[in-house]
Order: structure tokens, then C-alpha cells, then sequence
């Protein structure tokens, strides 16, 4: 009960402070620092962000591999879904959390459409090839990373749990490849700081509430 109190909590906390960081971004010290002009929050911390790190192109991708990396992940977790179903004969006895991961990933892709057409802030460069600014609130890679490898670590020790060794090594795997596409993304310089960030707390958030649930079915 105590656990299931906390997760609650937790989720609870998230999602206000989500909501909060959102509205501040979208809000406050908004001025046309960005590329045509375009405007941005916390525009004084961002501005003086871009112009210490500038932009590296090779980060930007090397960061696609770390997001290849989680989407190879969700979709294992989709072949194991897919599997289970075709031997259970029923959606019901899939594994809870592998269902719960399948609304996992439909929020991440629904916060994704949502802030592309709903843009906070537009990126810092215009990227070779791109003929308009992409919107940069939240950083997509970093939400995808860590919101993916996040609730993985969560299914994985409810699956694999009575595999030790190799629990041990996805979960320092994951670790590593957040980290990486955390800050790999935060020095390339084709995001603003507090959109880096922002993917991040979306993450925290998603992962936060799917344990919520998880722990209230008792899984």
C-alpha cells in the first residue's frame, strides 16, 4: 500500500510540475531570439546557452543512433507482446506491464504531434536540408530516449526477474544510453537548453505515471 501511495504521489507531483515548467516556457522572458525571428522562452538562458556551445552537426547524428536504440527496444517489447497474445489466445493475458507499455508509447507519439503543430519554441538552427524551423519543445530524442528506456527498466524487472545477470546488463545498458542521448543532444546545440530539459520532465513524467499505474494493478 505504502508503495502504491508513493508511485501515486510521485505521478501526482510530475504532472504538476510538467504542467507548471510548460506554462513558465511558454510565458516568461519570450523574446525573437531564434532563427526568422521566432520567439523563444527564457529567452536571456537560452540566448546565452547557444552562444556558448554553438552547433555540432555530428552530435546531432549520433543522437539518432541512441534514439534507433530505444525504438529497437519498444519494438522488442512489441514482438514479446505480439508473441504472448498468440499463445495466450487473449489480450487480457498479456503481461500488464507490456500492455501498459503499448500506452507508453501512444502518449509519446500524441505529445509529439501535439507540440509540432503546437510549437512552445522553434530550434535554434535550421538543419541542412530543412527548408523551415522545426519545433524544439520538447526535445523529441530526449523524450523518446528516456521515456522509452525508462519504463523499459520498469517492465524488464518485472519480466526478466529472476534473470539477475542479464537484468543487470539492459539496465546499465539503458543508463548509458540515456545519459548519452541526454547530453549528446544537449551539446549539438540543435535544441534550446530548456527544451532539452523539457524532453526530459515529459519523460520523468510519462515513466512516473505508467509506474503509478503498474503498482496500483499490483504489477
Amino acid at each position: 500500500m505504502e508503495k502504491k501511495k508513493t508511485s501515486l504521489i510521485t505521478a501526482i507531483v510530475l504532472t504538476l510540475i510538467t504542467i507548471l515548467y510548460t506554462v513558465l516556457v511558454w510565458k516568461v522572458d519570450r523574446a525573437p531570439i531564434g532563427p526568422d525571428g521566432t520567439w523563444v522562452g527564457f529567452s536571456s538562458l537560452n540566448g546565452s546557452f547557444r552562444d556558448a556551445i554553438g552547433t555540432n552537426l555530428i552530435l546531432d547524428k549520433v543522437t539518432d543512433i541512441f534514439m534507433g536504440i530505444a525504438i529497437l527496444v519498444a519494438a522488442s517489447f512489441a514482438v514479446i507482446g505480439l508473441i504472448q497474445l498468440i499463445r495466450r489466445k487473449s489480450l487480457l493475458k498479456v503481461d500488464k506491464p507490456i500492455l501498459g507499455l503499448a500506452g507508453v508509447y501512444v502518449v509519446i507519439a500524441v505529445i509529439y504531434v501535439l507540440f509540432d503543430k503546437v510549437a512552445i519554441n522553434y530550434r535554434p538552427v535550421l538543419l541542412p536540408g530543412e527548408t523551415e524551423l522545426e519545433s524544439s519543445f520538447p526535445s523529441s530524442h530526449v523524450l523518446v530516449i528516456c521515456a522509452i528506456l525508462c519504463t523499459a527498466v520498469f517492465a524488464w524487472n518485472r519480466i526478466l526477474a529472476d534473470r539477475k545477470k542479464l537484468l543487470t546488463a539492459l539496465k546499465i545498458a539503458a543508463i548509458v544510453v540515456m545519459a548519452a542521448g541526454f547530453c549528446g543532444r544537449l551539446i549539438s546545440g540543435v535544441h534550446w537548453l530548456t527544451d532539452i530539459i523539457a524532453g526530459a520532465l515529459y519523460a520523468l513524467w510519462i515513466s512516473s505515471v505508467y509506474i503509478a499505474v503498474m503498482d496500483g494493478l499490483g504489477e
